[in-house]
């Protein structure tokens, strides 16, 4: 991304609102929700740290909801959200999958809005569907350290070029893939040409293949036409201009089959009133949204619900698919395939060419050019119907060997993206949080603390219930409290250094997934994920001031029988076995690219089997490899040749020696 795109993208966002604003003339919809627009809006914990799923609009959701129903069965313990640019796929989106994900508006791509996005969302994966790369969008992903995945990705020769003509403007986007799973090897090929590095492609086919209409749907649409008793023509995503051919035709099929039933579902819902004014005008006329019962005399229904268009294709003897009687390009017809439904199409199909002429070869689809046309192929099909199941299987047979993309895409998102090994690790997604005050949030683990308050955060609580069992001393004490089912740390956030002797717990405000307690929290999670020897968090608390800034405190889980390693070696000398195992349990640490901002010898424990653990990762984080590793030993060293000259000094002892100690921490450290 250059910085002429970012200038360019900035001074656009202006005139992105008054676009949004005219659109919202017709589809109200669209001047709703703006600060999603920007990121601005406040984001669930329970959101964060999972898979990010980008579908534009609807084509992109219908192709890959058989995809998003296997990444919530296979990542379970992740939370899915979902984002778009357009309203009716956002409201799509709710239709198919309820509560299981979350949904919200891709920002316009700013350098701000993404920076806020990708900070609130904090993904782990990123996946992309067909061709929505935008630069500032895979800039921060990449940084943050999210792995970016394009599925189903289409590129034609014209886009190639206008990439390529324009790769001043974006800079080196392609290098933020981390993999591309394209529909054919054309746009593999063009992929590559943009820069993408051959073992960064693969060719798994079309999602679209894939698309099934649940035994629910097909089900409940058999029973509905069973119902009625009527015969059902669908006219799907019709357009301005088609609705008028559509109706007229639909006046000569009524005048031979009176009890005749068309369902129009009009591409878009700003249009939904409209077409319902143009079909009273001349039949009796229904709205879906309305409720009511299909009647006998009813006989135009106005599909203006969203998420029903399989159940329409479902019920009905036969589809119009719209889009294709003007100069639109035509829509998918794929799920009419699915569905078993025969299939009338105009001829301006340009956007699923391929697909409409390995139909018309076939037989699989029946062309249309006006309404009479129009009507004559619907009453052939209607009084023939033998014709139209012999449609039905040719095209169903024309595709059935093309189908298995999804399986394929998700094998590959796995072998990127491993599932979750450690089925027991608690996730941000199962975190519940609480606001006993304006000013106060908490989050607390449910399976630790069934109902967490400020009293949980105060001594004095503890004290006064007789249930502190220790302290533990350092910058400040920490409390060990006598808890069920789990022993617990209670640890409040001071300031250190100079600023400390006038500020003594008060931080500058910032947003409250990044704030001290909540940050360590979510990283601790985490490790424990990894399986690392770290301290299971159980709850964290942010504390807006008066004023100014923040408090913070934070529960861990206390590790029993353990001793941090300066209480060890004031009472003991380590075993050569023992020094080794600390330092292959940093290593551990280290492998994983996790940085400890204050690795001392109070932050490693030892318990009773000789398990090394590592304890207070405020400030701490991932990183990429680098001298930081180093530098974490040598913090370590200091600080224990800073204990063994105090232990001297005070003529005490300290069971440490560099010369032989240090040798055998490194040896475990390097694996020996």
């Amino acid at each position: 991304m250059t910085i002429s795109y970012r200038a360019l993208i900035t001074l656009l966002t202006p005139l992105i609102f008054i676009y949004l604003w005219l659109r919202g003339r017709r589809a109200p919809h669209y001047r709703q929700r703006w600060r999603e627009r920007l990121a601005l809006q406040s984001v669930p914990v329970q959101a964060r740290d999972g898979i990010v799923i980008h579908c534009v609009s609807v084509g992109e959701t219908v192709a890959a909801r058989a995809l998003i129903e296997a990444i919530l069965q296979h990542y379970p313990q992740l939370p899915i959200t979902l984002t778009a640019m357009t309203p009716t796929a956002a409201e799509l989106a709710r239709k198919l999958f309820g509560d299981r994900v979350h949904h919200c508006y891709l920002p316009i791509d700013t350098h701000a809005a993404m920076r806020r996005f990708i900070d609130k969302f904090a993904p782990r994966c990123l996946i992309i569907l067909e061709t929505e790369l935008w630069p500032n969008l895979l800039a921060h992903a990449k940084n943050y350290g999210s792995k970016v995945i394009v599925v189903n990705a289409r590129l034609s020769a014209k886009s190639l070029k206008t990439y390529q003509r324009f790769n001043w403007l974006l800079g080196s986007i392609w290098s933020a893939l981390d993999l591309v799973i394209c529909q054919n090897s054309d746009t593999e090929r063009r992929f590559r040409e943009l820069g993408v590095q051959q073992q960064h492609t693969l060719v798994r086919g079309n999602l679209k293949f894939d698309c099934q209409v649940p035994t629910s749907t097909i089900n409940a649409a058999k029973m509905w036409r069973t119902e009625l008793g009527r015969p059902i023509i669908v006219a799907a995503s019709t357009h301005q201009g088609e609705d008028e051919i559509i109706l007229a035709a639909f006046e000569q099929i009524v005048s031979e089959i009176p009890t005749a039933l068309l369902i129009i579902v009009p591409r878009h819902p700003e249009r939904f009133s409209q077409v319902a004014e143009l079909a009273q005008q001349h039949f009796k006329m229904l709205t879906r949204s309305s409720g009511a019962p299909v009647a006998p005399t009813d006989q135009v229904l106005i599909g203006d619900t969203m998420g029903e268009l399989l159940f329409w294709y479902a019920a009905a003897d036969l589809a119009f698919v719209g889009g294709s009687l003007i100069n639109r390009g035509g829509h998918n017809p794929l799920e009419p395939i699915a569905a078993k439904t025969p299939i009338l199409s105009g001829r301006h199909v340009f956007n699923f060419q391929q697909l409409y002429d390995r139909l018309h070869e076939v037989n699989g689809v029946r062309y249309v050019a006006d309404a009479q046309q129009l009507s004559a192929a619907s009453l052939q099909l209607l009084q023939q119907p033998m014709q139209g199941q012999s449609m039905v299987a040719a095209a169903s047979n024309e595709f059935s060997n093309e189908q298995g993309a999804t399986a394929q895409v998700l094998a590959d998102i796995q072998l990127l993206f491993p599932v979750l090994e450690n089925r027991l690790a608690r996730t941000l997604k199962m975190i519940k949080t609480c606001s006993p005050t304006p000013a106060t949030e908490i989050w607390f683990d449910d399976s630790l603390a069934a109902a967490v308050n400020n009293d949980y955060f105060e001594p004095n609580y503890w004290r006064k219930h007789d249930k502190i069992i220790g302290s533990a001393t350092g910058r400040a004490s920490a409390w060990f409290i006598q808890h069920e089912p789990q022993d617990m740390l209670l640890r409040h956030y001071y300031r250190g250094g100079l600023v400390g002797k006038f500020n003594r717990d008060r931080f500058a405000r910032e947003a409250i997934i990044t704030s001290r307690a909540m940050a360590e929290f979510a990283l601790l999670l985490q490790l424990r994920e990894l399986d690392l020897p770290v301290p299971q968090p159980i709850a964290a608390r942010y504390q807006r001031a008066s004023f100014w800034g923040y408090r913070a405190d934070i529960l861990v889980a206390v590790i029993a029988d353990a001793q941090d390693l300066f209480k060890v070696l004031c009472q003991r000398q380590l075993t050569p076995a023992q020094w080794c195992l600390v330092g292959a349990t940093i290593r551990r640490l280290h492998q994983c690219g996790v940085y400890h901002s204050d690795l001392n010898c109070h932050n490693l424990m030892l318990d009773n089997a000789d398990k090394v653990w590592i304890v207070d990762f405020d400030k701490c984080g991932f990183r990429s490899a680098g001298q930081w590793q180093q530098a974490n030993l040598q913090r370590l060293l200091r600080s224990l040749l800073k204990e063994q000259a105090k232990a001297e000094s005070a003529e005490q002892l300290f069971h440490w020696q560099q010369t032989t100690d240090w040798p055998e921490l490194m040896r475990g450290y390097q694996g020996n």
